[in-house]
């Protein structure tokens, strides 16, 4: 956001902020002089951060994950910059026994989540359908919720994408298209058989936004594209090593790791 770059820590649900321009000083927690800068730590509400939403309002970070060993549902972290203060809703208050997975920001003020039935290491998973839920942001009430996929354990990844709907994933294997107005899905299609599962991981970030309004999708076994007016999907390549987890675009590039390695592919066109 801006020129900082915010980190959710494992464990912990730590929030860190680093400011690249400036000289490296190690973490302590109650170092106002680091750099990275020690912010907040919300164990157990959230233990395992899994998504990271740098709010374009330019002043709000919102931080999900699942909650710590032995617990079930996670909440939301919400840091206002500007006040340098955290708001922390408990998943009682959003959606019971779940926690959020994917998150993506609406206009006037709204967000969009994705949750998971999956429980902290070591928790009972209770819930029995992972769910997509609107919140007002000022208010952090839910307004809405609903189980669009049945059966469904988790709402991998979601990003906006063109005309105002949203891209998601479910369990890593069915892409769709949400209109965030009618609260209703327009496309959706599996591409298990095609092209494998998505990435995963901690941090999925499974869908990467490059030049031009072009979003990429990483699958385990390659790279694809989505295309904006059918909503196909089109593997561009073919990794040599397998997609562990995403991503991200920078000067004609996309990075992702494997392993204990990074990689980046070369974007033509």
């Amino acid at each position: 956001q801006g020129d900082r770059f915010f980190v959710g820590g494992y464990g912990g649900g730590v929030l860190l902020e680093w400011d690249p321009a400036s000289e490296w000083v190690h973490t302590e927690m109650e170092c106002a002089d680091c750099n990275p800068v020690f912010h907040t730590q919300v164990t157990p509400a959230i233990h395992r951060p899994h998504d990271l939403l740098a709010h374009p309002d330019g002043k709000t970070i919102v931080l999900a994950g699942t909650p710590g060993y032995g617990y079930t549902g996670g909440g939301l972290l919400f840091w206002d910059r500007e006040t340098r203060s955290q708001t922390l809703v408990e998943h009682m208050e959003i959606l019971p026994e779940h926690s959020t997975m994917s998150l993506v920001a609406l206009s006037e003020g709204k967000l969009l989540g994705g949750s998971t039935t999956g429980a902290g290491t070591g928790g009972e998973q209770k819930a029995e359908e992972a769910e997509v839920y609107a919140m007002d942001m000022t208010t952090k009430v839910v307004e809405w919720h609903e189980v669009l996929f049945p059966g469904a354990q988790a709402y991998t990844d979601m990003c906006n994408g063109p005309g105002g709907v949203v891209y998601g994933y479910v369990d890593r294997k069915r892409f769709f298209v949400f209109d965030p107005d009618a609260r209703k899905v327009i496309h959706e299609c599996d591409t298990e058989s095609s092209f494998g599962v998505t990435t995963s991981q901690q941090g999925p970030r499974v869908f990467v936004k490059g030049p031009d309004g072009a979003i990429y999708v990483l699958f385990v076994k390659g790279i694809a594209r989505v295309n904006a007016e059918t909503y196909e999907i089109e593997m561009i390549t073919e990794s040599p090593v397998p997609i562990q987890a995403g991503g991200d675009y920078l000067d004609g590039r996309i990075y992702f790791s494997s392993g204990s390695h990074v990689y980046s592919y070369e974007v033509s066109g």
